[in-house]
């Protein structure tokens, strides 16, 4: 018996360019936690003007860095996460 025909807009989204197929993909959220080492690579986007944001004074030994739409204080040797801020 044959397979039943579902039409071509089922399943993955692809689409074809100079004879390559592309898959889309959605961009991947971090869950980071409070303890959780942040990685390097997002450790250098500093925020040295805190109070434009509403954060409040970092420590001593840490920083506000942003990464993608919220702000996460660090200490600054380790990189341990200490707080979390949306951004506004």
């Amino acid at each position: 018996m044959a397979q039943p025909y579902h039409g071509p807009n089922r399943g993955p989204v692809h689409t074809q360019k100079h004879g390559v197929a592309k898959k889309h993909v959605a961009p991947q959220k971090h869950r980071w936690s409070r303890g959780h080492a942040l990685p390097s690579q997002y450790r250098r986007n500093y925020v040295s003007d805190y109070h434009r944001y509403h954060l409040r004074a970092p420590g001593p030994g840490q920083r506000w860095v942003r990464v993608d739409n919220q702000f996460v204080l660090i200490n600054t040797v380790s990189g341990l996460i200490a707080a979390f801020a949306a951004a506004r």
